[in-house]
């Protein structure tokens, strides 16, 4: 008997990577986090800017700080 397998190998590339968005109050303290789920870097970059909402927020990539936004007249730390 003669059988074929077939099998689908998935990349990195395939896969969603985990980014961690931090809502920052006034003191840079985290009041929220929200994790996402992304393929490029440049779309977890826009839905960060889309949850800033008048707060500093910053992006991860595991332990690599990716983005920080301060809203308006905030000074950066």
């Amino acid at each position: 008997m003669n059988e074929e397998v077939s099998c689908l190998v998935m990349t990195d590339a395939t896969l969603p990577k985990p980014y961690r968005i931090l809502l920052l109050d006034t003191a840079g303290r985290v009041l929220r986090t929200k994790v996402l789920s992304v393929h490029e870097e440049a779309d977890a970059i826009e839905r960060t800017r889309a949850l800033m909402d008048g707060r500093a927020v910053e992006l991860w990539d595991g332990d690599r700080l990716v983005l920080r936004l301060d809203p308006p007249d905030t000074p950066s730390a």
